[in-house]
């Protein structure tokens, strides 16, 4: 049973100290802008909008493809038998070619709202790149912090593990001694022992953050993570950065153009209630037609109306319909809204309280420190029981433990308010242009 239990012991170290070198003896350290953009640029679900996005682009160069004229080219051959009376029967073959071009003049103002149209969804698809990169990118934000703190808390139990190891030693150095006593060595063993406990949970609350890491990024973190440092000058009020949020939010930007895109769809759907009006020309070269041999060739140069005077009332309901597009596209851009000042609300509060929880956890840090600086000279010097080290040694690390989470929450809840005001991009100097946008929609 001893010789398991060393062995054990053995493998635990070993991973530790290997697991220590691999993050602090790094060649290369991974920057926290620089991962987010590489996260952003490989995404499917990003380059999935990349393509909608390019897809809307076709649609509006088709849209303003009415502009310009229609050109047909018909052609035909084959046999033609007519019998008429006071006729005879005749049988010919038959050819026809016609060329015809359609230039049209006026069709209710269609081209016009479908333009306006193909142009709203083209910003609004640009705008929900924009969005789908922020999330993208407050993903790998909240993964990088994660990872990074994992890192900081193996590090941290490798050090308890390591401390607990000092203290036993000492233990048992005293107890051959003739200093201490049995109940201290198993208390010291105790503590080491749950110091492993604590190493070995740590170790696997870290292999869950490498995978979630690796969920957004695409690939594992070959290297150290450096600590992201917050540059950014929040607003003043919570006030301030809501208004920043709905004027600037790409989300929200992404709703406006949508219900630009539904007025410019209500427009359109009054086509109907105009006239349509055609210049075309048109120039057919036939044969052998209707029972008479020889040519039958034709030019027209027409200026045609067609006006629909009743359809059902299909017209009506399609106006009504896309009326009610109108409202509905309005009512998503409300609740888009709510939401964003839903999320603010509760990062900024985070943030604010997580700031001044920081502040006291500094001072507790500070203080249980000196405490056990004073603890170890005392248990040195016989004046201090081992249970009294013990507490405090365990009371500093939990002190550090909660530094580490408290101050990753901290991080976490900045980048949040960042994502909840539209500029975590800015932030991060980072800067999108693969979906450009042509109009700002904040006021809609």
């Amino acid at each position: 049973m001893k010789i398991r239990l060393s062995h054990a012991k053995l493998l635990i170290t070993l991973s530790g100290v290997i697991t220590l070198f691999s993050m602090t003896h790094s060649t290369f350290a991974m920057d926290l802008a620089t991962t987010v953009e590489d996260a952003i640029l490989h995404n499917p679900e990003f380059r999935e909008q990349l393509k909608i996005h390019q897809g809307v682009k076709s649609d509006l160069k088709g849209a303003k493809g009415s502009w310009y004229p229609k050109i047909d080219l018909s052609a035909g051959i084959g046999l033609e038998e007519t019998d008429r009376r006071g006729f005879a029967e005749t049988s010919l073959t038959r050819t026809e070619a016609s060329l015809r071009l359609t230039e049209n003049i006026f069709e209710g103002y269609a081209t016009v709202n479908e333009i306006s149209r193909q142009k709203a969804r083209l910003d609004a698809a640009g705008y929900s790149a924009q969005a789908t990169a922020n999330k993208i990118a407050l993903d790998m934000v909240t993964a990088y912090i994660d990872l990074a703190k994992q890192q900081d808390l193996m590090k941290l139990a490798i050090k308890s593990k390591s401390t607990h190891e000092r203290i036993l030693d000492q233990i048992q150095q005293r107890t051959e001694a003739g200093i201490g006593n049995q109940v201290e060595v198993d208390q010291a063993k105790a503590r080491l022992a749950l110091s492993n406990s604590n190493l070995v949970a740590t170790r696997n609350n870290y292999m869950d953050a490498r995978t979630r890491f690796q969920r957004v990024l695409g690939r594992m973190p070959e290297t150290q993570l450096l600590k992201p440092t917050m540059q950014f000058q929040f607003p003043e009020t919570l006030d301030e950065a809501i208004n920043i949020a709905l004027t600037e939010h790409p989300t929200l930007r992404s709703a406006n153009a949508d219900i630009a895109e539904a007025r410019a769809q209500h427009a359109t759907a009054a086509q109907p209630y105009y006239p349509r009006i055609d210049l075309e020309l048109q120039k057919t070269l036939d044969n052998n037609l209707n029972g008479f041999e020889g040519k039958n060739h034709n030019l027209q140069a027409m200026l045609r109306l067609r006006y629909n005077l009743y359809n059902g009332g299909k017209d009506v309901a399609a106006r009504d319909t896309t009326a009610s597009g109108i409202q509905q596209a309005t009512e998503i851009r409300n609740n888009s809204r709510r939401q964003t000042i839903e999320n603010l609300t509760y990062a900024w509060a985070a943030q604010e309280y997580l700031n001044e929880q920081m502040v006291y956890i500094d001072q507790h840090i500070q203080l249980t420190y000196d405490t056990l600086q004073g603890y170890r000279k005392q248990f040195s010097l016989g004046r201090r029981s081992l249970l009294d080290l013990l507490n405090t040694e365990n009371e500093y690390i939990s002190a550090q433990l909660t530094q580490i989470e408290t101050e990753a929450d901290l991080n976490t809840a900045q980048y949040r308010t960042l994502n909840a005001m539209g500029k975590l991009l800015e932030a991060l100097n980072i800067n999108i242009n693969y979906a450009t946008v042509d109009t700002d929609y904040s006021q809609e």
